[in-house]
């Protein structure tokens, strides 16, 4: 496999860092709107306001669950340690900062010289 021309690891480890960010943030201020706390409910009833949050709620779900078995079944593959540690950050954190992450430690296992 030729390499690329930069080290891509350290823009997926940007993207992770850029998506667990905004997620927190935007769980943040919908807490505020809340009085600080966080509505699990009125959450998952967001997400199927409209036509078009229905639109974004299934692309999410669907590519979700691809790179949820992408992660299981890659990780194996390339005997990575602690594969269930990126679904877990899934679930607590987010996607958009686990798949991103679990990209960064991929590269590395992949190209151990970079």
């Amino acid at each position: 496999m030729k390499a690329l021309p930069i080290n891509i690891s350290y823009f997926y480890l940007f993207l992770s860092i850029v998506g667990g960010s905004l997620t927190f943030y935007f769980v943040w201020l919908g807490m505020q709107e809340q009085n600080g706390h966080f509505d699990v409910l009125q959450f998952v009833q967001s997400t199927w306001t409209s036509y078009y949050a229905k639109s974004l709620t299934f692309d999410f779900w669907t590519g979700t669950t691809a790179g949820t078995f992408f992660m299981i079944v890659e990780g194996y593959q390339l005997q990575m340690k602690k594969v269930w540690l990126f679904i877990l950050l899934t679930f607590l954190i987010g996607y958009a900062f686990a798949f991103p992450l679990f990209l960064f430690f991929r590269h590395k296992k992949m190209n151990p010289r970079i």
